[in-house]
Parts: C-alpha cells; sequence; structure tokens
C-alpha cells in the first residue's frame, strides 16, 4: 500500500525507511544522500538528460536546503528517493537503454528521463513528468500501465494493395487489347506496396493501446 507525504506518493517500505532516519541530521544532505544510496549518481539541478549510466537522480538546489532544514521535506524525499532509487534498479536492463535519471524540480515535482537505441536508430530521448496518477503508480498504489502494439490496420491496408495487384495482373494476362491503362495503376500499386510493406511503415503507422 502507498502513502501520501507531503506531495509525493511514496511506498510503506520507503516511509519506514526515512523515518528510521528521521533524527538523524546532515551538514551536507547531498554527500550524505550519496552514502545511504551508493548506487546513485546524484547531482544538483533541474535539467534532465545529465549523468551517464542507468541510476542518475538529479536534485533541484532548493528542495536540498528544504531537506536539510525541514524534518518533514527530508522525510518526504528520502522517501521518495529509495522509491527512485528501486525503480531505476528495475528497469536498468532495458533492452536499448544507454541511460536514464529521475528529476526533482525546484517544485518538488517528479520526471523521468531515458535515452535508448534500437536497432541502428539514432539515440531516443524520452522524458516523462509524473501526473499525480504517475506518482501513485511509482510507489506501488495503482497497477502498471501495459502498452499493446498491433499493426492489424496496417496490414489489412497492405493486404488490399496485394488483392488489387493480383487481380490487375490477372486482367493484364487475359487482356487481348491495349492494356497501357492497367500496367500503369499496376505500377502504382507497386510503388505503394515498397513505401508500405515493411516495418517502418508498420512501426510508423501501428496503434497503441495503454490498459491501466
Amino acid at each position: 500500500m502507498a502513502v501520501k507525504i507531503g506531495n509525493s506518493y511514496v511506498t510503506e517500505a520507503a516511509l519506514a525507511y526515512a523515518q528510521d532516519r528521521a533524527d538523524e541530521k546532515s551538514e551536507n544532505i547531498l554527500s550524505d544522500l550519496s552514502k545511504q544510496f551508493k548506487d546513485v549518481n546524484f547531482g544538483i539541478g533541474t535539467q534532465p538528460f545529465g549523468g551517464s549510466g542507468t541510476n542518475n537522480i538529479t536534485i533541484a538546489p532548493n528542495i536540498l536546503r528544504q531537506m536539510a532544514n525541514d524534518p518533514e521535506k527530508k522525510l518526504e524525499y528520502e522517501a521518495l528517493i529509495y522509491d527512485c532509487d528501486n525503480a531505476l534498479k528495475n528497469s536498468a536492463n532495458r533492452p536499448g537503454l544507454k541511460a536514464q535519471g529521475f528529476v526533482i524540480d525546484s517544485k518538488g515535482e517528479l520526471s523521468m528521463w531515458s535515452i535508448g537505441q534500437f536497432d541502428d536508430d539514432t539515440p531516443n530521448r524520452s522524458l516523462m513528468h509524473f501526473t499525480e496518477e504517475d506518482k501513485q503508480r511509482l510507489a506501488g498504489r495503482l497497477p502498471k500501465k501495459s502498452t499493446t502494439i498491433s499493426t492489424d490496420k496496417v496490414d489489412a491496408e497492405i493486404k488490399l494493395l496485394k488483392n488489387k495487384k493480383a487481380q490487375l495482373e490477372q486482367k493484364i494476362s487475359t487482356s487481348q487489347g491495349d492494356n497501357a491503362d492497367l500496367q500503369n495503376q499496376l505500377a502504382q500499386i507497386d510503388n505503394e506496396l515498397r513505401q508500405k510493406d515493411n516495418d517502418t511503415y508498420r512501426k510508423q503507422h501501428s496503434n497503441v493501446d495503454i490498459a491501466i
């Protein structure tokens, strides 16, 4: 079950972890966080896509000051960082993933960024700003989104073109007169099939259904 602290939703495990450390003081919050979460690369700022590897967390300077001066903020953000750390570990082995990280901005809002490379394509950058629902999902309060990619519409379009091609070829083979118009139609369909009967076209025109 997830619980809400301030503006953040966190797991019960994260809250328990932060509460155990609630009375501990630190003169350097960032250094203290680095000692707690040894696998995380911490940075100061609000910009995404910073750092290398799959375990980056960047925190706005004013949030670090709040953590240093306000015990409730320290509890909230340490618990949130605990969950972010686990999320980074769980997604670190995604195929094609080159780098990823979280950003806690100056308003305490959460974003997650990633850089991936699939096949021979140019590296792809992705940035997600967490909504209220996303925060709850991170803390396990809601089930994960399931994504289904369907190429049925594209496949039906290509099948129709192939049927038209077969019909034209049949007409041409049985034609006794001038079939220049039929040949032109056949050439147009062949050209359209070359453009559409490939994986790139299927990916670009597939339907994405997200179930929650």
